[in-house]
């Protein structure tokens, strides 16, 4: 269950692995959290360890669906972690930047287009939108509706909506974006400061705001982020945080205090306590693909490829037991 990249994922594939598979979304596909993000594949933005680990599987993965499927728009950007004490001064690399600014280079760093990528995995398969899902239980969906749906298996990709029907402690860590009007090519990197590292690791509970820079697939717009807040579904955009965003922002880039601002909206990372996502069982028939916080883009098709392998008895493509599920339990 679940529209999404974690869910579109791993409904690709089992579907490869002979299953018969149905997705269910309440919303329309990817029109939620993986709509809302900016679409990165980053490498540079982790912490050594398993989150990390499994990212480089995952950028590779998405090299690869990128060849299969046009849709997902990958885009070998790289990025520039911004204001690092170990970084390097090139003004010729990023142009953009004010003078002064120490960054660390990672080439390897893709752009896409997530929702592109689901709908594209998705296109192939039934698909059932509007639908509102009350209770899992192994063998049996059970639908607000009443009505009740049989399968042998069942994935839970529902984001930060996933507490209710796992049963894990996942938590919506709200997170607004703005995007300015913007000349083609100002922006040639992903840019990240590098105090977003611990801001994403940390689990505060206060606002957190670290920047993020980024011009769009589509040229004409430069995203600027990001700030983190556990208030629940509290969807409200704040002009305060915009400002701020763009304030923060502009000490690296100082073109972006002239840009005029087109949109700013929010969405919501779904978040663990320990940090890692939970990708695989449940119980018997029950599974998961969940809490990848701001790491579901470049997380969601290794989850999704690593859930499938597991649910078919395969050597799983990475170790499934730090992100395991049922590590809540003890």
């Amino acid at each position: 269950m679940g529209a999404g990249i974690c869910g579109a994922s791993a409904a690709h594939f089992l579907a490869q692995r002979g299953l018969e598979v149905m997705v269910l979304d309440r919303a329309e596909v990817s029109e939620a959290t993986t709509g809302r993000g900016e679409g990165n594949v980053l490498v540079s933005d982790k912490l050594p360890g398993v989150e990390r680990d499994m990212t480089v599987i995952g950028r590779a993965l998405w090299r690869e669906l990128g060849e299969r499927f046009p849709a997902a728009r990958v885009t070998p950007k790289g990025a520039l972690l911004l204001d690092h004490p170990d970084g390097e001064i090139d003004p010729g690399l990023e142009p953009a930047l004010a003078p002064g600014i120490r960054y660390l280079h990672e080439p390897g760093d893709l752009q896409v287009d997530p929702a592109g990528l689901a709908r594209a995995m998705l296109a192939p398969l039934p698909v059932r939108t509007g639908v509102a899902v009350s209770a899992v239980e192994p063998g049996e969906v059970l639908l607000a509706s009443g009505e009740r749906l049989q399968a042998r298996q069942v994935v839970i990709a529902t984001g930060p909506w996933g507490a209710e029907l796992t049963g894990l402690p996942v938590e919506p860590r709200k997170g607004q974006l703005v995007a300015l009007a913007a000349p083609p090519g100002l922006i040639r990197h992903k840019l990240i400061e590098a105090s977003y590292i611990p801001a994403a690791a940390s689990g505060g509970a206060g606002r957190m705001i670290a920047s993020v820079v980024e011009q769009t697939l589509d040229g004409d717009e430069v995203l600027v982020g990001s700030s983190r807040e556990r208030v629940g579904f509290d969807d409200h955009v704040s002009e305060e945080v915009t400002r701020a965003m763009i304030e923060r922002a502009a000490r690296f880039v100082p073109a972006l205090a002239e840009l005029p601002v087109r949109r700013a909206w929010c969405g919501f990372r779904p978040w663990l306590p320990d940090g890692l996502p939970a990708v695989g069982a449940l119980g018997d028939g029950v599974w998961t693909s969940c809490g990848h916080e701001g790491s579901g883009v470049a997380l969601g098709p290794i989850s999704g490829l690593l859930l499938a392998q597991l649910i078919a008895g395969e050597a799983p493509v990475c170790d499934p037991a730090p992100v395991a599920p049922r590590r809540f339990e003890d």
